[in-house]
């Protein structure tokens, strides 16, 4: 071990070699986990943020489940929460997930929503619809409130009048007037357009079952529209403008390729109505650049990242002549950092985007291309301007990441492994602050500082955390978390945060990390502190006191978890994230 240690009373001495004896609990309220060692059992709501943050309440996030079933029996801590006459906290903590983006997908919080919308407790019930609007943003999210609400009734047939009202009250609140408004009859007719059916449900089925109605003439113009009823003339701007867009996506879905007129009428429908793709016939979108060019001018930012490997794939960001002032345009909005931040683009978002592009092929490999060195240098370094805007706080932070095998293993689903998301952690952190990074396992004589400083890349310190200390024999199978306080403490190093990345959480070692962290803290005079322990993959139980203030348990790793965790650490509220509907949410990559 590098450096010269200073003793520890409080640390029980060990030959090298010797296993670990077993931990004991700490308290009664502590259980025996896979890993041998005793652990805080999560409360009811612990687990409702993990359903909604990992889509299930073990802690566990399956990477491309977004798709699969969920069951009652997956969500009992909601039931126990209702029956604890605690139904509002239930919905305040699903609106709270949902409108923050703190979860990876959306389908965990609508199907806890559809469960407290289903309840039998009327304020519960309540509470559920009143944030219906909130929640469910796009008409994806509402087809699949209503697919989980039906599932939950069985066999019972007809919607029940809160449910109807619910249901009708999402259309009817697009009535906003005014340059900055977001929710417009306009903003509707683009909704239901562009997300015509999913989930088996379509618009025409919902407006029909709900029995929506409304005065509002822009609103009647669509709702005639949807359920194939002639639309009314009327000479309101605002009724004229969205029936002039209704037959604008009309006439684009009749456009065929075999006609070149044909592609350049849709080309100018898409520019003088801000089409998307989903407005857009197939065939165009397999085969047509120029159509793709006129799309990619308009995209939000977020869609035109998803969709860069689909138009690299059809030859528009190939060196060749005529070809590269599609590059250029893609170029200089990564190099704008106003957009990015307008956008709301989160570094890990760019840097997951950048390792998807690299590869040249789509996970199911159905489209592959070869990559551009410009935009993936243009992706790289929109990820090293963005790590860089976070001021110095004047705190000294203390980095622990495991180098266990499972830290290879991608997370979310994505291309990025969580050895990738810790070094991407690390190096957004210290580009601004004060940080000291060490390497363990399951071993205090195999905790290593790392020579990480500002000067490294992101590869770089990839390369250092996956890289096995050669004076070491271990398999790197367990990770004890008491190791970093014990490193820390041996030192007389004091920390005001100490964040630890770890492929699951565990304890394995002589002495519970709770009372670790509890020592060292006493040991080294800390009054206030902050720990953050970070498990990309998690089992059932949390390792932290789940009481404190000063813990925090991550699970699992998404484009959110970056700021929470700085937001803890630096003892400040989340902003609130401005009421914004984002056009091109989910359904956006081809």
């Amino acid at each position: 071990m590098e450096g010269d240690e200073m003793d520890v009373d409080w640390v029980p001495t060990q030959e090298r070699g010797d296993p670990f004896p077993l931990s004991k609990p700490l308290t009664d309220y502590q259980i025996k986990n896979v890993a041998g060692g005793y652990v805080f059992e999560v409360t009811d709501i612990d687990r409702l943020h993990r359903f909604l943050c990992l889509g299930t309440e073990l802690g566990y996030y399956k990477a491309n489940s977004q798709h699969r079933k969920f069951s009652r029996s997956e969500v009992q801590a909601i039931d126990r929460l209702i029956q604890a006459e605690r139904g509002h906290e239930v919905v305040r903590c699903i609106k709270d997930v949902s409108v923050r983006g703190r979860a990876c997908k959306q389908n965990p919080t609508l199907y806890a929503l559809a469960v407290c919308a289903r309840s039998n407790d009327p304020r519960t019930k309540h509470a559920a619809y009143s944030v219906l609007n909130e929640v469910c943003r796009i008409p994806t999210h509402l087809f699949q409130f209503i697919k989980y609400c039906e599932e939950m009734s069985g066999h019972e047939t007809g919607w029940g009048r809160a449910h109807r009202i619910a249901i009708s009250k999402w259309y009817k609140q697009f009535v906003e007037v005014g340059l900055h408004a977001r929710k417009t009859p306009l903003k509707l007719a683009y909704l239901v357009t562009k997300y015509r059916r999913r989930f088996k449900w379509s618009h025409k089925d919902v407006i029909r079952l709900s029995h929506t109605r409304s005065k509002h003439k822009a609103i009647k113009i669509i709702l005639q529209d949807v359920l194939g009823k002639q639309m009314e003339v009327t000479d309101s701007r605002e009724s004229s403008d969205v029936k002039e867009f209704l037959l604008a996506v009309k006439e684009a879905k009749r456009c065929s390729i075999d006609n070149k007129k044909d592609e350049d009428k849709l080309c100018q429908y898409i520019a003088l109505h801000e089409l998307s793709w989903e407005h857009v016939p197939n065939k165009f979108l397999k085969h047509s650049v120029k159509v793709w060019d006129v799309l990619s001018r308009l995209m939000p930012m977020t869609a035109m990242i998803r969709n860069l490997g689909k138009m690299t794939s059809m030859g528009m960001h190939d060196d060749k002549p005529g070809a590269t002032h599609w590059v250029d345009h893609v170029v200089s909005r990564l190099d704008d950092d106003d957009e990015l931040k307008r956008n709301r683009i989160h570094p890990l978002t760019l840097l997951i985007a950048m390792k998807h592009y690299e590869k040249g092929a789509q996970r199911n490999n159905k489209i592959s291309w070869d990559p551009n060195p410009r935009i993936i240098e243009a992706l790289s370094k929109a990820f090293i301007r963005s790590t860089r805007i976070q001021q110095p706080d004047k705190m000294k932070y203390l980095m622990a990441v495991s180098v266990g095998e499972n830290m290879q293993k991608p997370i979310c689903g994505s291309t990025i492994t969580a050895g990738e998301a810790a070094a991407a952690m690390v190096y957004s952190t210290i580009q601004t602050q004060d940080v000291e990074v060490i390497l363990f396992t399951n071993r205090i004589e195999e905790a290593f500082t790392a020579t990480i400083t500002k000067a490294d890349n992101l590869k770089s310190i990839e390369q250092k955390i996956y890289e096995i200390p050669k004076e070491t024999k271990s398999k790197y199978i367990k990770q004890d978390l008491s190791v970093p306080f014990i490193w820390a403490a041996s030192r007389k190093k004091k920390f005001d945060a100490i964040m630890v990345f770890t492929d699951s959480i565990t304890s394995c070692g002589f002495i519970h990390p709770a009372e670790a962290l509890k020592m060292y803290t006493e040991y080294v005079t800390i009054p206030d502190y902050r720990f953050v322990v970070v498990a990309m993959t998690s089992d059932k139980y949390s390792v932290a006191a789940p009481d404190s203030v000063h813990n925090l348990d991550v699970v699992g790793f998404d484009t959110s978890t970056p700021d929470i965790i700085m937001n803890f650490v630096l003892n400040l509220k989340q902003r609130p994230m401005e009421e914004d509907i984002r056009w091109h949410d989910d359904d956006d990559i081809l």
